[in-house]
């Protein structure tokens, strides 16, 4: 298990306007968050690696697989989005790495929600209601 210092101060840095920050890494993927935050174990690692509805990706999304246009891949550009799959196999590749450290994935994560922020906000906004 690797513990994953200071996810919860990790904030995309596109948003400077002060009106309407950015959301951070627990406010998009709760669940994920408190993951890394333990220490990721084997079978956390294993979904990061090859389930994209349950990833950290899939818990942005709602968890609902629509990222990755419910598993047809035509339906991406229409629903989901071909950036989100991409971060999803970059998570999997370092997750499946047998030497990774936790911190291996934090410029991930930033760069991830950096997207999120620019293109995705809104759908953490519609999860919350």
């Amino acid at each position: 298990m690797t513990n994953v210092i200071g996810l919860n101060v990790i904030r995309s840095p596109t948003d400077k306007s002060g009106v309407d920050q950015d959301l951070t890494f627990e406010e998009v993927c709760p669940v994920w968050f408190h993951k890394f935050r333990k220490g990721l174990d084997r079978r956390d690692r294993s979904v990061l690696a090859g389930d994209s509805k349950y990833c950290l990706v899939g818990e942005a999304w709602g968890f609902t697989g629509k990222q990755a246009g419910y598993y047809i891949a035509p339906l991406i550009p229409f629903v989901g989005c071909w950036s989100c799959v991409r971060y999803g196999q970059k998570f999997g590749k370092v997750a499946k790495k047998d030497d990774y450290a936790g911190s291996d994935f934090e410029p991930l994560i930033s760069e991830f929600l950096a997207h999120w922020n620019r293109e995705h906000k809104g759908i953490t906004r519609e999860i919350k209601r």
